[in-house]
């Protein structure tokens, strides 16, 4: 969206909340869009009617999608998806016809709730003082006329030096507004406020899997000289699998395979890494990065840790501080070491047998206490990358959250305070579309 935002001293009421809803709604943005009208209408009116926390994907589905009562959102992701849509329509508005709105309307990522907010007020331009200059006087002393000259260039300058002041000030007071408006969700607390209550950064662990790459002229003699040389058939066939069979026969006369352990990182931990920022920077608070080789043990030991990636490509998360009744095996698959009634020792992804692509995976996420015990692990790893973006959906949506604490409030006395999650996933094309939960286990 143009322009910057923040919140003014002055909250929008409801009569110009629904005013800009009418432009919007209006627009040519959303003339021809009827479902997104209703979402975008039914979102605001709920607000309106102080009823915001009932906002929710079973309550949109009823509403806007005529969803009857068999509707399951981890099932059916039509909410999800109109939201995303939602949400583009709004930033291709205020890139629009909105630019010049005052009051803003956003959706966070993982919510519901609008949250609206005005624009800031540029700063006004200053003035430029005019100088006339006077006709010379035989009698004044041209040194006191430049002393007079710099006397008055120097009250500007103080005076342009209070104004920023004065407006960076103000600025700060209504970003911390805005930050402090922002609140957690009552789904979120259980599983992310051990993260978030202190204020410090999370440090979020990136995978670093060693792959190999087509080689290329700009590489050095050394990593060529590790290099695993391919026939001309075996070259066309793999660069016909990624889709390059035509670039990459044309720049390698001499094809080769050189290692490459420090560029590259899943798919899904990237998208996985996207989600867990947007929830962070949703309620006023940054996270760390770092990828997994260039982390050290103090650094587990001093943070709230977010590791992405099973221990096939991050290996920090096949380091156990507790033991886990669910680990990565050697053969790439999930092992379960304490297996309840109904529940299988071991879990392994599916593929299509002609094509070779991944249509079903399963996924961990594993709360656990860091080796000083004063901080809190995360893992989110799936067999595959699909798998680890999946537990990131799974625990930045409000409604799979829902769902989760109430399977952990079935625990007695008390809900655990470490627990790993099975999940199982369908995958389509690379993306994940439907995760269910197979089983949660708590940890001592």
């Amino acid at each position: 969206m143009s322009g910057k935002t923040g919140a003014n001293s002055q909250v929008p009421t409801s009569e110009e909340i629904r005013r800009l809803l009418e432009r919007i709604l209006g627009s040519k943005q959303f003339a021809n869009a009827p479902k997104k009208q209703q979402l975008l209408q039914l979102i605001c009116d709920t607000y309106l009617a102080g009823r915001a926390d009932e906002l929710s994907e079973y309550l949109i589905g009823y509403e806007v999608y005529h969803r009857n009562e068999s509707y399951n959102p981890a099932l059916d992701p039509i909410v999800r998806v109109g939201a995303h849509e939602l949400r583009k329509k709004l930033e291709h508005y205020y890139d629009g016809e909105g630019k010049n709105d005052e009051i803003i309307i956003e959706i966070p990522l993982g919510s519901y709730i609008p949250i609206f907010t005005r624009r800031l007020p540029l700063p006004e331009p200053i003035e430029p003082v005019k100088i006339v200059r006077a006709a010379p006087v035989s009698t004044v002393p041209i040194g006191i006329i430049w002393l007079s000259l710099i006397g008055l260039a120097v009250a500007i300058l103080i005076i342009t030096i209070v104004l920023l002041a004065v407006s960076n000030r103000r600025l700060r007071e209504q970003t911390t507004e805005v930050v402090q408006r922002k609140e957690l969700a009552e789904a979120y607390r259980p599983v992310w406020e051990p993260f978030l209550k202190d204020g410090a950064p999370t440090l979020v662990v990136l995978s670093n899997p060693t792959v190999y790459r087509f080689w290329n002229h700009a590489d050095p003699d050394s990593l060529s000289d590790r290099s695993i040389k391919l026939t001309t058939t075996d070259t066309a066939a793999l660069a016909e699998t990624v889709g390059r069979e035509q670039f990459v026969l044309k720049h390698n006369l001499l094809p080769r395979l050189v290692p490459s352990s420090d560029e590259y990182t899943g798919l899904g931990e990237a998208v996985g890494l996207f989600r867990i920022a947007t929830l962070f920077h949703g309620v006023g608070q940054n996270v760390r990065l770092k990828q997994s080789r260039t982390v050290s043990a103090e650094d587990l030991k001093n943070h709230h840790v977010i590791l992405l990636g099973s221990a096939w490509v991050n290996e920090w998360s096949g380091k156990d501080s507790i033991k886990e009744d669910f680990i990565s095996s050697a053969g790439g698959t999930i092992l379960n070491r304490n297996p309840l009634p109904g529940e299988q020792r071991e879990y392994k992804a599916k593929f299509d047998e002609k094509s070779g692509k991944l249509i079903e995976d399963y996924s961990l996420i594993t709360i656990k206490p860091n080796i000083s015990e004063k901080y809190i692990v995360m893992v989110l790893a799936g067999t595959h990358s699909e798998g680890t973006e999946a537990a990131a959906e799974y625990l930045t949506g409000e409604d799979r959250l829902a769902a989760l604490n109430q399977r952990l409030l079935s625990f007695q006395p008390a809900p655990p305070k470490y627990f790993q999650v099975l999940l199982k996933v369908s995958i389509d094309n690379g993306i994940p579309t439907t995760i269910s939960t197979v089983t949660v286990h708590e940890l001592n």
